[in-house]
C-alpha cells in the first residue's frame, strides 16, 4: 500500500500582465477628466474673480471721489415744477398725461445716481468680502498633490523610453572611447631625437574633446562635423511638433490653456486692502513752489 499521497502538479501561475508602453508621448496624454474639471472649475473662478476686481475697482473710484458724479438730466422735472408753481391746474395735468413717461424715466435716473453714491462704501465692504471667499474657495478644491500625481503618471513612460535609449547611448559611448583607447595603445609610437629629447608624434585622436553641456564631442573619426553639431544643437533644444502634439491633446481632454492663479485670502489679521490696482488713477497735480525765483529783466537803453 503506497503510503505516500499522490500530489498533483499545480498548473503554473499565469504571468502578470505589465502595463503596456506607448511608443509616443502624445498617447501617454489620457485619463484626465478629473483633472480638467478641477481646472475648468479653476479657470471659471478665476473669471469670477477678475470681474469681482472689476467692480470692486469701480466702487473704490466712486466711494474716492475719482469719477465725476452723475447729473441726470431733469428737463421734464424742471418744466412741471414750473407749472406748478404757476399754479394752473389744467396745464399741470396736461403736462403730466403727456409727459408722465418721460418724468417717471427722469426719476428711475435721478435715484439710481443718488442709490449709487449711497451705496458704494457697502458694496466695497460686499465684493471684499465675496472676493475673500472666493479665494478661500480656490485653495480649498484645488489639489495640487493630485495635480503632481497626474503629471507623473503622463511623464513617466517618457522617462522610461528615454532610460531604454540612454542603456543603448551609454553603451554605444563606451565602446568608441574603448576602441578609440585599445587602438591608441596597440599602434602608438613614441619619438626620440637622437640626443635623447622627446618629440611630439602623430596625433592619433578619434574622438575630440567634450564640450560643456554637450551631448557629443564635435569630432567623431567617421562622422560628418555638420551632423554632430546638429545633434548637439538638437540636445539642447525642445520638440516643436511633440508640443504642438501634447497641446492638443490636452486641449481635446478639456485642459484649460494659459497660466491659471490660486488667489488666498490672506491671514485674518492682515489689515491690508485687496490688491486692485485701478488701471487710471487721477493725475496726482505736481507741487506748487512756494517762492519761486524772480525774473530779472535787464532792458539796454
Amino acid at each position: 500500500m503506497n503510503l505516500i499521497t499522490k500530489i498533483k502538479k499545480s498548473a503554473p501561475p499565469a504571468p502578470t500582465s505589465e502595463p503596456a508602453i506607448s511608443n509616443h508621448p502624445a498617447d501617454d496624454i489620457c485619463d484626465l477628466e478629473a483633472l480638467a474639471a478641477m481646472l475648468q472649475q479653476l479657470q471659471a473662478r478665476n473669471q469670477q474673480y477678475q470681474r469681482a476686481i472689476d467692480a470692486l475697482i469701480a466702487a473704490r473710484r466712486i466711494v474716492n471721489g475719482w469719477d465725476p458724479k452723475p447729473e441726470p438730466e431733469l428737463v421734464w422735472s424742471v418744466r412741471r415744477d414750473v407749472l406748478a408753481a404757476m399754479g394752473d391746474q389744467e396745464a399741470l395735468a396736461r403736462f403730466d398725461r403727456e409727459h408722465a413717461q418721460d418724468i417717471a424715466a427722469e426719476q428711475a435716473a435721478r435715484h439710481a445716481a443718488n442709490q449709487q453714491a449711497l451705496e458704494a462704501p457697502a458694496r466695497v465692504k460686499a465684493l471684499e468680502q465675496y472676493i475673500t471667499d472666493l479665494a478661500a474657495e480656490m485653495v480649498r478644491d484645488v489639489d495640487e498633490g493630485f495635480i503632481f500625481e497626474e503629471m507623473k503618471r503622463i511623464f513617466r513612460p517618457s522617462a522610461q523610453r528615454m532610460l531604454t535609449a540612454a542603456r543603448a547611448f551609454v553603451q554605444a559611448w563606451r565602446e568608441i572611447k574603448t576602441v578609440e583607447m585599445s587602438l591608441k595603445s596597440a599602434f602608438r609610437l613614441t619619438h626620440y631625437s637622437i640626443q635623447g629629447d622627446r618629440r611630439t608624434g602623430y596625433d592619433l585622436t578619434l574622438v575630440g574633446k567634450l564640450s560643456d553641456d554637450d551631448l557629443l564631442p564635435n569630432l567623431i573619426e567617421g562622422l560628418a562635423y555638420e551632423d554632430l553639431v546638429d545633434l548637439n544643437q538638437a540636445f539642447h533644444g525642445r520638440d516643436s511638433e511633440l508640443s504642438r502634439q501634447i497641446s492638443q491633446r490636452l486641449d481635446e481632454a478639456g485642459v484649460p490653456s494659459g497660466l491659471l492663479r490660486v488667489y488666498h485670502p490672506g491671514a485674518s489679521n492682515d489689515e491690508r486692502q485687496i490688491y486692485a490696482p485701478d488701471p487710471n488713477p487721477p493725475r496726482k497735480r505736481p507741487p506748487e513752489v512756494p517762492f519761486g525765483a524772480a525774473t530779472v529783466v535787464t532792458i539796454q537803453t
